[in-house]
Formats: structure tokens, sequence, C-alpha cells
């Protein structure tokens, strides 16, 4: 009896065991990111109306492409682990009026979302996820210090692109002190080559002058 009770005993820790071992990793749970699907889906809603509201202000439109791609990894994560994120909507917010609000409250929300990634990143047990979240904060990021340089520089005085925004202003001067660098290089190598046709010529009529002709030429 003490036999088969031993028996019984080691089966059942083994089959604890593999069952342990055949767990996946700890996951955000699905209303979790169904919240994060439907935080991304409200960024890129605010995005596009921004954009169609303020066309002259590119960052909006190149932000508005990049939530689809999060949006898009985001559901492609959830699939895989089975969860499903079919009830994320974006929230109903209100449109900045003027372009300094609209940047000002856009960094504020890139800051929420980069906060909220910052959370379910720091209990992901999940590599994959893991990896996808990580992907978006860094995103994320980019996107808030895009907005932040449009907004300390100036629109017109940026170029904006999906990887962010470029301070024109530095571009030109860059571009210009260069071409002004080269151009007087030029005239410099220039000069100095007439410099020595100068000198190649008095080199060629002292050649042909007497010690006579060159006193009278004196």
């Amino acid at each position: 009896m003490k036999k088969i009770t031993k028996i019984f005993i080691t089966g059942l820790l083994t089959l604890i065991m593999i069952a342990g071992m055949s767990i996946p990793a700890m996951a955000a749970t699905e209303t979790e990111l169904t919240d994060m699907v439907s935080e991304e889906m409200t960024a890129n809603y605010l995005y596009t109306e921004l954009a169609a509201k303020f066309p002259e202000v590119k960052v909006f439109a190149n932000l508005a492409k990049s939530e689809m791609r999060h949006i898009a990894a985001l559901k492609k994560a959830a699939a895989r682990l089975g969860l499903s994120v079919e009830a994320a909507k974006p929230a109903d917010i209100l449109i900045p009026e003027t372009v300094e609000d609209a940047l000002a409250f856009a960094m504020a929300y890139e800051l929420e979302d980069i906060e909220m990634l910052k959370v379910l990143i720091e209990k992901e047990e999940d590599a994959m996820l893991k990896r996808v979240l990580n992907n978006l904060l860094k995103g994320s990021e980019r996107h808030y210090n895009a907005l932040k340089r449009v907004a300390d520089n100036g629109v017109e005085n940026c170029v904006c692109n999906e990887d962010g925004c470029t301070y024109q202003n530095k571009v030109n001067n860059r571009s210009k002190n260069g071409g002004q660098g080269n151009g007087q290089k030029a005239n410099a190598n220039a000069q100095k080559g007439m410099g020595n046709g100068q000198k190649g010529q008095g080199n060629r009529n002292n050649s042909g002058c007497t010690s006579d002709q060159c006193k009278r030429a004196q």
C-alpha cells in the first residue's frame, strides 16, 4: 500500500511539473491590451483630425500613419496570445482650435501613452509582447520629441517625416556655410593660380633679359 501511495505521489508531482512547464509566461490581460489599442486608436484619430485642420503642420499626418502601425502591431500580438481586442475604440476627445494648443495637447497625450507602456513593460513576462511594447515605447518617445521640436522652433522652421522633425534653419545654415566655405576655397585657389601665373610670367621675362636691358627697363 505504501509502495502504491509513493508511486501515485511521484506520478502526481511529475504531472504537476510537466503542466507547469507548458504554462506560457504571464502576459498582459485582455483588458489591458484592449485599453492599449484604444489609446493608440485615439492617438490616430487625434492626429488624423489635426492633420486635416492644420495641413501646414506636416508632423500630424506623419504621426497618424505611425499610430496605424502601432495599432496593427498590438492587434497581431493579441491574436498570437489568443486575446480579443475587438472592444477597443477611440475615445471621444475634443480637437484643439489652435496649432499651439494642438501641439501642447498632443505632447501631453504622448506622455500619457509613454506611461501606460512603461507600466505594461514593467510586469510583462512574455518576451515577444515585451519586445512589441518596447518598440511602441520608443516610437511614442520619438513622437513626443518631434512634436516638441515643432513647438520649440516653429512650424515654418521644421521639416517632418515619419522618423521625426528636423529644424530647417539649422539645415539651411549648415548648407549655406558649407557652400560659402567651398566657394571661398575655390576663390583662394583661383587667386593662388593667378599668382603662380604672374610669377611664371616674371620668370619668363627674366630669362630673356640681359643685364643691360634689365637696367634700362628699370
